[in-house]
């Protein structure tokens, strides 16, 4: 089984829930509403990415565990969990990533076979950590390409260096579940998504945040 979660479950931060990443006096695990979107989310992360605490893939597959998978990328073992997955008729998958950032010949269109689940994939980490990615994952190569154009900026402001226009995972699977007309699924990931960047930041100064 290459699903991350079978690895460990631990973050580097100290007193911090290792299923949310959160200080443990803002842990929302047991507080918020989870949901089950129509669309699947998989991603694709690097062991180092995903135990940082400020992850955001963790988030949401708390909030929506059924519909979102986390496989571990290496770099000499390949996700084979991940690859049976694509490989099923029932799903129809597609690669979000920038239209800019692009460097595999891929098709950007968007199908609707209604016989099919769709699939999202969302590659987990900075972007020259995903540009990594898709170039040495020659099971991603042929999939259809989604760009994502939006028209606000990323909340998220947890670490340094964070590129202008560019979404983090949860946001981007966001707007993923928004396109796909889950617009009520969206919104309530959104709000745990916020819950989870003021807790965090409280919770790095020991202020305990009040969820009521």
């Amino acid at each position: 089984m290459d699903s991350i979660y079978k690895v460990k479950q631990i973050t580097k931060l100290y007193q911090s829930c290792d299923k949310c990443g959160l200080p443990k006096i803002n842990c929302i695990c047991n507080i918020i509403s989870k949901v089950k979107t129509k669309a699947k989310i998989w991603i694709l992360s690097t062991e180092k990415e995903f135990y940082r605490p400020s992850n955001t893939a963790r988030i949401l597959k708390l909030v929506n565990p059924e519909s979102t998978e986390i496989y571990l990328w290496e770099r000499t073992k390949k996700p084979e969990e991940l690859i049976k997955n694509i490989e099923q008729d029932i799903y129809d998958v597609y690669l979000v990533f920038p239209e800019e950032n692009r460097d595999i010949e891929n098709t950007e269109v968007m199908h609707n076979h209604a016989d099919k689940v769709p699939a999202f994939i969302l590659l987990d980490g900075t972007w020259k950590e995903a540009k990594k990615i898709l170039r040495r994952s020659d099971y991603l190569r042929g999939l259809p390409t989604i760009s994502l154009n939006v028209d606000f900026k990323s909340e998220y402001n947890l670490r340094r260096g964070v590129l202008e226009g560019n979404l983090c995972t949860i946001e981007a699977a966001i707007e993923v579940i928004r396109n796909n007309n889950e617009l009520e699924n969206a919104d309530k990931i959104n709000k745990v998504f916020k819950m989870f960047l003021n807790g965090f930041k409280f919770g790095l100064y020991g202020q305990r945040v009040n969820t009521k």
